[in-house]
């Protein structure tokens, strides 16, 4: 039977209570709403008011009532002029009490009727209401809406690209950034599963085909989108760049590519020899957003990678070279470090050397610096070793020695145990006794323990060519004893400098770290499954732009203090659909498209990145009887 809902007034309700006969009269209150379906009035309670004595007086009630709705509705704040202080302060705790149960900016569970000018109403079949196409909205509209801040879509046009083209584009960096599937895969999550195509009003389908050409158009166009878009990036948030970071990494293949000419074997950062590899670098910002980045074959050297980034690094930027350059100790050769001095830059970076002999004593006494959570303690101290022309600064880090003294216990335990039992199987029946048998023993047990067994000396007891007895000691090495203790040296070119500033400084490569961690966990740039080079090319390019979407949107949470890690925004945002209710009445069917009510996470999400909650019901279309 068709029903139709009217909203009526709220109201305190007033209630008489009395425990037993002879006991004391007393009243409860409640703010109460009132709503007529199919000729019936029904009461539905909102807010437990308690017991107040000033609630008895029946003005009282009416101006508490009046307070209170005008701040559920947000409407202007006209009080009463005779209301006293004491009822506006009961009102506005019953107001705190509201907000603490429905959330300050949660929708307000009650509502009143808009005005009749603006209102359409209908007699609706409830029970032929139906709800079809749902898809996934929250985490698209968001991505859209930062891409839009980011003009990405007026660069692409600016490059030649047609209208569809760029669609086509901003929906595969979306999708990448969501998903991080194959083309495959996005094709059909984009026709059955996404609202993402109908958010930029493309109504064709998108083909796994389309999306490697796009991805290809992109990467062919990388100098003019990188330059672009990183100056966009710095000009939103005003970033002053003068800090570059520059660090090397690869993504694996998980079979051959005998025909590729950049998927080579080389050293894998995920331990993976048994593939082929392609090495991507990276030079990135404090806040962790991409400048520039190459592709190089898989077995280019880490250190050989350093010159065409300052060529990078000088074609990308204007003014003087007023830049730090912050590198880890895979890069941070004597000649590269030469190379960046003679070039003007200042640099820092962890030492691919370990002093052995160096003395503190000349200098103050060592900063404390806390980090962890302010749990663990690092103590720095900055020196001048004979022989060099930098400065550099000692670090004993707490945390470092914890972790290195946990594993050298678990090395020199396991090689121990197998000299343990090569000395037993001396006095064992069958056992090898023969002395180049013993040393065979010990030489295969150096060789599976070569991290701890640089350190043993080793002693074999012969007789008759037998050997009787085995006996080792651990010689002293300052060097293997500082890494121990947690020590390691941090080196610049920066004459004068003090020990927490070039702390600050160098602890920016964590950024590196998270950003390769972002590319290779939340974007899953690895493994990649390509077979033509410039597809594997177009793969990379295609997730560092996914990359710097990802970073706009964190960096504008963190702004906001909320530190959400990428997967975790999207699970949050996915909570959001769109969907299609069908709406029956007595003359006709009226198909609504409709954006859920996002939940309390996703609108902290929405407002800290600036975009909006959702978008107007559209009506899709209407059937008449």
């Amino acid at each position: 039977m068709p029903g139709v809902c009217y909203i009526c007034a709220m109201f305190i309700r007033q209630v008489k209570k009395q425990r037993s006969k002879n006991s004391k009269v007393f009243y409860q209150y409640t703010l109460a709403q009132t709503s007529r379906i199919e000729g019936k009035v029904k009461q539905r309670a909102v807010l437990y008011l308690g017991s107040e004595k000033l609630l008895e007086d029946k003005e009282n009630r009416k101006k508490v009532l009046a307070i209170l709705k005008s701040k559920i509705f947000k409407q202007p704040e006209l009080f009463p002029q005779d209301v006293s202080e004491e009822i506006k302060g009961l009102a506005l705790r019953y107001y705190q009490k509201y907000c603490i149960r429905y959330g300050q900016g949660a929708e307000n569970p009650t509502t009143f009727p808009p005005p009749a000018q603006k209102a359409e109403f209908h007699n609706i079949d409830v029970k032929g209401l139906e709800v079809e196409q749902v898809r996934e909205y929250g985490a698209e509209h968001l991505c859209k809406q930062t891409l839009e801040k980011l003009k990405l879509g007026a660069c692409f046009r600016s490059l030649g690209m047609s209208e569809d083209q760029t669609k086509r584009a901003l929906i595969s960096i979306t999708g990448r950034a969501v998903w991080s599937v194959s083309e495959y895969k996005m094709s059909q999550i984009l026709e059955t599963n996404s609202e993402l195509s109908a958010l930029y009003n493309y109504d064709k389908k998108i083909s796994h085909k389309q999306l490697y050409a796009v991805s290809g158009l992109l990467y062919r166009h990388k100098a003019k989108i990188d330059k672009y878009l990183y100056g966009r990036i710095t000009d939103m948030f005003e970033i002053r760049d003068r800090l570059v970071i520059f660090d090397v990494s690869n993504t694996y293949f998980e079979t051959g590519k005998p025909q590729s000419s950049i998927a080579k074997y080389g050293r894998s950062k995920e331990k993976r020899d048994d593939c082929p590899v392609v090495v991507f670098t990276g030079v990135i910002n404090p806040q962790g957003f991409i400048r520039h980045s190459r592709i190089y074959e898989g077995n280019k050297g880490d250190v050989a990678t350093l010159a065409e980034m300052l060529k990078d690094l000088e074609s990308h930027s204007t003014g003087s070279r007023e830049h730090t350059v912050v590198i880890d100790a895979g890069v941070a050769t004597d000649e590269n470090l030469e190379m960046l001095d003679k070039k003007g830059y200042k640099y820092v970076c962890v030492s691919r050397k370990r002093i052995k002999d160096y003395s503190l004593s000349h200098t103050g006494p060592a900063v404390i610096k806390l980090t962890g959570r302010e749990s663990n303690e690092v103590k720095l101290s900055i020196f001048r070793p004979e022989g060099y022309k930098d400065t550099w600064m000692y670090v004993e880090s707490e945390a470092k020695r914890k972790k290195e003294t946990a594993m050298n216990i678990k090395l020199t335990e396991r090689f121990e145990q197998d000299l343990l039992s090569i000395k037993s199987s001396l006095s064992k029946k069958g056992g090898a006794k023969l002395i180049n048998k013993v040393w065979e023993r010990i030489g295969r047990a150096r060789e599976r323990h070569n991290r701890a067994s640089a350190r043993y000396k080793i002693k074999v007891d012969e007789k008759d060519g037998k050997a009787t007895g085995l006996s080792w000691t651990i010689t002293e090495n300052k060097t293997k004893d500082d890494k121990v203790r947690g020590v390691y040296f941090i080196r610049t070119n920066y004459e004068k400098i003090e020990e927490e500033r070039l702390w600050d400084i160098y602890n920016t490569i964590r950024e590196v770290e998270a950003t390769f961690r972002s590319l290779k966990s939340d974007l899953r740039i690895r493994p990649v499954h390509h077979q033509k080079d410039q597809r594997i090319e177009a793969h990379l390019y295609l997730t560092m732009l996914a990359y710097q979407l990802v970073n706009t949107i964190r960096y504008m949470l963190k702004q906001n203090n909320i530190n959400y890690d990428w997967k975790n925004i999207v699970r949050i945002m996915m909570s959001q659909k769109i969907q299609t209710i069908k709406l029956p009445t007595d003359k006709k069917t009226i198909y609504i498209r409709k954006p859920s009510s996002p939940i309390k996470q996703v609108r902290e999400i929405y407002d800290a990145a600036g975009c909006k909650h959702t978008q107007p019901a559209v009506k899709k279309y209407v059937v008449y009887h």
